[in-house]
């Protein structure tokens, strides 16, 4: 065999490897590992109110609770897996882009909904305590963790694992949390006040012990590894390339995986532990 046909021999040998899926994907070996080694909750929320007499703006309380709630439905859910969260933190509201906050960087913030006439102009995320705010490295781990993640390399280098924390803030946080794995709540919603409801209809989404009386209302689950800093698995297709290492395609690709309903959890959680192949 000649010189150059060995060496094409060997291009197409090695890109035909690199293109295999692993022997355990990330997510595999998170299925496996979850249930001796659970992850701990970061739960955010994120509750923005319409008014009629103060100017729309976001509420504190209200999005620290929303968290909570939330946070309390997530647990009996992962309990029901055979995966118990013994811990949960809620450093931050309004991290992520979900609606309603979007992609805007800074908004109008409440203490809470009795306070409303009294607001000040806040950039995102939020800190809950305002110890946080004074260790920056850890409030920007914790933001990171709700940040969009590098989708591009991600798809482009098929890692099977999107690339979210940069190192210092994965090795911040396990020696913090001291977990392999960190389970990521988003929850977010838009609701009127009682002042702007009359003469129209109210959408509410009860949820047990949550209730948002809101027009619209959006959760979001996400995995991450601590040991290498990636994400893992989301409930957000788009964002995760929802794919197995088979090759065979799951879950939804639209906003409707974001919608909260009645079965959120359930149906957030299916793909989390959907069989790989």
């Amino acid at each position: 065999m000649s010189k150059t046909l060995l060496l094409l021999a060997l291009t197409l040998l090695l890109t035909g490897c690199a293109s295999l899926p692993p022997g355990e994907s990330p997510l595999e070996a998170a299925q496996r590992r979850l249930p001796s080694e659970p992850p701990l909750l970061v739960a955010e929320g994120c509750l923005y109110q319409t008014n009629l007499l103060y100017l729309p703006h976001y509420l504190r309380e209200e999005s620290r609770k929303l968290a909570a709630d939330g946070a309390q439905e997530l647990v009996m859910a992962m309990k029901a897996q055979g995966i118990p969260i013994r811990q949960q933190v809620l450093p931050l509201i309004c991290a992520s882009e979900l609606p309603p906050r979007g992609e805007a960087r800074e908004g109008r913030l409440s203490a809470s909904a009795q306070q409303q006439d009294v607001a000040t102009l806040e950039q995102f995320p939020i800190s809950i305590s305002a110890a946080l705010d004074q260790d920056s490295a850890l409030k920007a781990a914790y933001g990171q963790l709700f940040a969009a993640c590098d989708d591009q390399r991600y798809r482009r280098e098929r890692l099977w694992e999107c690339p979210l924390l940069k190192p210092e803030q994965a090795a911040l946080l396990k020696a913090r949390l001291k977990v392999p794995y960190v389970l990521l709540l988003s929850i977010a919603g838009e609701r009127s006040s009682a002042a702007s409801r009359t003469g129209g209809a109210l959408l509410g989404f009860l949820l047990g012990g949550l209730a948002i009386s809101t027009d619209q209302g959006y959760a979001r689950l996400r995995l991450v590894s601590l040991e290498t800093g990636g994400l893992v698995w989301s409930s957000f297709e788009p964002e995760f390339n929802g794919v197995s290492p088979s090759g065979e395609s799951f879950g939804v690709s639209n906003n409707a995986s974001l919608r909260l309903t009645d079965d959120w959890t359930q149906r957030m959680l299916k793909t989390l532990f959907a069989k790989q192949r």
